[in-house]
């Protein structure tokens, strides 16, 4: 049988600009791949490639076998976009009966597949309140609904968590792995790495247009930081530059925020007061400084500071 999900020598754009070049991704049924990327790396227009909204210059799109630019392929789809795309004013219920219609679901069997999604997603007790009135959590769990009353075999997440406090994230990922076990192929695109370590079977890396890097996330982590702990260090202010100099000579470079400085160190009890020491020696006075097992943000770093021309 074919997988939910293959992508094979995958190039996309608009006009003269190149967005995806040679993209090549499979998601097996059963399973959850957690797709990331910085933004611009073309995460939106691959979904858009997968929901048969764009068509590729080159390569292949397929859902199940068949050309995302197939309607049997776009009826195989479950899409839960960031944006909650429901009516507010209507209930739950009422929005599921409206996308099992749009779905193409008979109109006999639409009570019944409602009903059946509602449980699925565990929101059968909220079925008559409205979306206005419901918070984050059952929000993003009546948006995953939406996309299942179709039938899909292929489940587009993306970024579900927007909006979510902790334990309705929890909820969600329980959602998302018992979905899985059904046998759904499951492709979640998030910036949420923490969610993503939660639920994800494989990890794939997008970076300016291509897949850098992809398998089980836990065999990456293994391959790449071998015997390793992640470090980060935070500051009340921006380091200076010869600050910031000292803190690469050791490893940790900065993200999104200048305060904060990540990077790798040896698994060993010395190396946390190694860099200690060595902070100190250079006038550096972190706030403070965590180590913790490498994970998809130490990947995820490591893989896209690589790809920096």
């Amino acid at each position: 049988m074919a997988p939910p999900l293959a992508i094979s020598g995958l190039h996309a754009g608009y006009g003269a600009r190149a967005v995806l070049t040679g993209v090549d991704l499979v998601v097996p049924e059963g399973t959850v791949t957690a797709l990331t990327g910085p933004n611009g790396a073309g995460k939106t227009t691959l979904v858009r490639a997968i929901c048969g909204r764009i068509a590729p210059r080159d390569g292949a799109v397929e859902v199940c076998g068949v050309s995302a630019a197939d309607g049997a392929a776009r009826a195989r789809i479950g899409l839960a976009p960031q944006d909650i795309a429901l009516y507010r004013s209507l209930t739950i219920s009422e929005n599921l009966e409206v996308f099992a219609s749009l779905a193409g679901v008979a109109g006999a069997r639409v009570p019944a597949r409602v009903a059946d999604v509602m449980v699925r997603a565990g929101i059968a007790d909220r079925r008559d309140e409205r979306i206005d009135r419901l918070s984050g959590g059952w929000q993003r769990r009546a948006n995953v609904a939406a996309a299942l009353v179709g039938n899909p075999r292929l489940l587009v997440l993306d970024e579900p968590t927007v909006g979510v406090d902790a334990p309705a994230r929890a909820d969600l990922a329980a959602l998302v792995r018992s979905l899985a076990a059904e046998g759904l192929g499951i492709l979640l695109v998030t910036h949420d790495f923490a969610f993503a370590e939660m639920v994800a079977d494989r990890v794939a890396i997008l970076v300016a247009g291509t897949v850098a890097l992809e398998g089980p996330l836990a065999t990456l982590v293994a391959a790449r930081f071998p015997h390793q702990r992640r470090v980060e260090a935070t500051f009340a202010v921006p380091p200076d530059r010869a600050g910031r100099q000292a803190l690469a000579a050791r490893g940790l470079h900065d993200g999104a925020d200048d305060t904060a400085f990540s990077g790798v160190v040896a698994d060993t009890p010395e190396a946390a007061g190694d860099l200690i020491a060595a902070l100190k020696a250079a006038g550096l006075a972190p706030r403070t400084l965590s180590l913790q097992a490498a994970g998809l943000d130490a990947l995820y770093a490591a893989v896209t500071r690589e790809a920096q021309p």
